[in-house]
């Protein structure tokens, strides 16, 4: 479990949940910076990622998508759900993951590795998982 987990510390507790094998992973991100600083302006979201806030915004959601992606591909039942009402913080996201039986489905890694295309970045959860030896081929 990992609240408010910094930047890319909610990646660690991540990793170390699914190279420990957790049955149950539980993390609210916090930060996200590292994505940020890695998109750069695509084309059809031009208008979106001018505006500083905007492009703030966008790379908490794909930050948040890629971690959740990746969970379902180490074999995890995941959901991102709003854990606290935002009256109390706008930092209120959770990434819920079950262990299931078996390994993910290969069209996660695809949607995994098209999304990672597109926008031309790569997440430090995919880093951090090549290093342990844990990447799926």
């Amino acid at each position: 479990m990992a609240l408010h987990a910094c930047d890319t510390a909610t990646d660690d507790a991540l990793v170390q949940g699914i190279v420990a094998n957790a049955g149950l992973i539980l993390a609210a991100p916090c930060c996200h910076h590292e994505l940020h600083q890695q998109i750069h302006t695509v084309a059809p979201f031009k208008p979106v990622l001018q505006h500083g806030i905007l492009k703030k915004r966008m790379a908490d959601i794909l930050t948040d998508a890629f971690r959740a992606l990746m969970l379902r591909i180490m074999g995890y039942k995941t959901d991102v759900i709003e854990f606290i009402s935002t009256e109390h913080t706008d930092r209120n996201l959770m990434i819920r993951a079950v262990k299931r039986t078996k390994t993910g489905d290969s069209h996660f890694l695809q949607e995994y590795e098209e999304l990672k295309a597109f926008w031309g970045v790569t997440p430090y959860i995919e880093k951090l998982l090549r290093e342990k030896g844990c990447w799926p081929e």
